[in-house]
């Protein structure tokens, strides 16, 4: 009767999560979730936040196929701007990552683009405190002036110009944000 009594499984990907936050999510949602194979494959930043419908039997490789398929139709909609934008999209990615976890409204996330993309322009590190969250899992209100010091082409302080890949997974707004920059 074609019942194989696989019930998808809903998953919740929230913005912002970077890949080893997300591999966590989906370890404790999916039976037999191979956290290692998924963070080894998964790109960062390219996996779209959305609520899924996943069978249980559904490999890492296929939950990042479709959401990096997911990714690549959602950003459809804005494709023409990152165009004018005059950025390439991974920059614009790894932005919008940033973005994503300096702030919540769209309004500031816009003034914090603009910011940042100002210090690029003028050769100043971002001074970003999120960066570290990838390094070494550390949020603002734990960071140390050894961790400001720390040797990583991640420390924002240390190092000029954007990250060598996104340090999280960005939702549609925080990639519009980047490629609409507000004064």
């Amino acid at each position: 009767a074609g019942d194989f009594d696989l019930t998808p499984i809903k998953v919740t990907v929230p913005e912002g999560l970077n890949k080893l936050e997300l591999a966590e999510l989906l370890r404790t949602k999916i039976p037999n979730f191979d956290s290692e194979k998924f963070v080894s494959a998964a790109p960062e930043g390219y996996l779209f936040p959305d609520t899924y419908f996943f069978p249980p039997n559904v490999t890492s490789e296929k939950i990042i196929k479709i959401m990096q398929d997911n990714f690549y139709k959602k950003i459809a909609t804005v494709q023409q701007g990152i165009a004018n934008f005059g950025q390439p999209l991974e920059d614009v990615i790894k932005m919008a990552s940033i973005i994503e976890t300096e702030a919540r409204q769209f309004e500031t996330r816009q003034i914090i683009s603009d910011i940042l993309w100002k210090r690029i322009e003028t050769g100043m590190p971002l001074q970003v405190d999120v960066s570290f969250k990838y390094v070494n899992g550390k949020t603002t209100a734990q960071l140390t002036h050894a961790d400001l010091a720390i040797d990583s082409p991640y420390n924002s302080y240390r190092y000029e110009g954007l990250p060598p890949t996104p340090i999280a997974n960005p939702g549609l707004d925080s990639i519009l944000a980047a490629i609409t920059p507000k004064d």
